[in-house]
């Protein structure tokens, strides 16, 4: 923080500017309440929450049928590799299973390590 230099004035010019600070506030503040102010109807505001509720709608639907597509994408391919080629679907899940245990250990081990 920057430091300010106090200059110490007489108690007469003192009260002369303090007056005249209020002053121009004051003025300010006048100016300020002179202003219109709009504020919208509340059918625009419910407009305006129906909207976005409709968006987060598709936008969840849009997320929950991607989500689904993958899904059942992985899923196949993890049933036609276990009826097919019972060898790499089980070398699949044990190459899965030591990529957990390492991911989890290594971030554990960051997270404790800068804590």
């Amino acid at each position: 923080m920057k430091k300010q230099k106090v200059i110490i004035l007489g108690n007469e010019l003192l009260d002369k500017q303090d007056s005249a600070a209020i002053h121009e506030l004051q003025e300010g503040l006048h100016h300020m309440d002179q202003f219109p102010v709009y504020s919208p109807d509340l059918s625009w505001f419910e407009q305006r929450v129906a909207a976005e509720k409709q968006q987060i709608r598709k936008k969840l639907i849009r997320d929950l049928s991607l989500f689904l597509i993958i899904a059942l994408i992985i899923l196949t391919g993890i049933i036609v590799s276990l009826f097919q080629m019972p060898v790499l679907f089980i070398f699949l899940q044990l190459v899965t299973t030591i990529f957990i245990v390492l991911y989890t250990s290594v971030s554990l081990l960051k997270k404790v390590s800068n804590g």
